[in-house]
This record gives C-alpha cells, structure tokens and sequence, in this order.
C-alpha cells in the first residue's frame, strides 16, 4: 500500500527505493548508513512510499527535534548491573 510522504505521521518509517527511513520532520528523513552514522537528509517533492514498522535501530532517531514522544527502553530496574557494549 503505498502511500504520500506528506500522509504518513513524523516518526514513521517507510521504504523508499532501495533503503529503509524513518520521517523525523516536515519532509526531512533521517537513514542509517552502512557505518552506522545516522544522516538526515530533505526529499525532493512528495515520493510515494510504503509505510512499515519500525526497527531497533531507529528507536531513538529524530526524538531530539520532538521531545514529546517517549521511549522506554529496559525493564525499569535501576539495581540490575549493565553490561557494557563496545
């Protein structure tokens, strides 16, 4: 079901040619490149797109431009060690 950019809510992610993206603005995507880096980027015009859900790697992309989307990640104990990742 392929639908308008302008259609689809800020913080949805959608399929468009190859790569998948998240909308973080009016027009503004936001994709993870092959690295790992996130870039943002304008699209030109209003593509058709196919809405998807989101993956873990785009759970916190684009919450700095709105913060009043909430994101709880954890099981909420405090007490339970970490485990660092590198």
């Amino acid at each position: 079901m392929k639908v308008r950019l302008s259609e689809i809510p800020v913080g949805s992610c959608f399929l468009h040619g190859k790569g998948m993206k998240k909308k973080v603005g009016d027009g503004r995507t936001a994709f993870v490149g092959l690295n790992g880096r996130i870039k943002t980027r304008q699209m030109r015009g209003d593509p058709t797109v196919e809405p998807i859900a989101c993956p873990l790697k785009y759970l916190g992309v684009g919450l700095r431009r709105h913060p009043d989307q909430v994101v709880e990640i954890g099981d909420g104990n405090i007490l339970k060690k970490r485990r660092r990742r590198s």
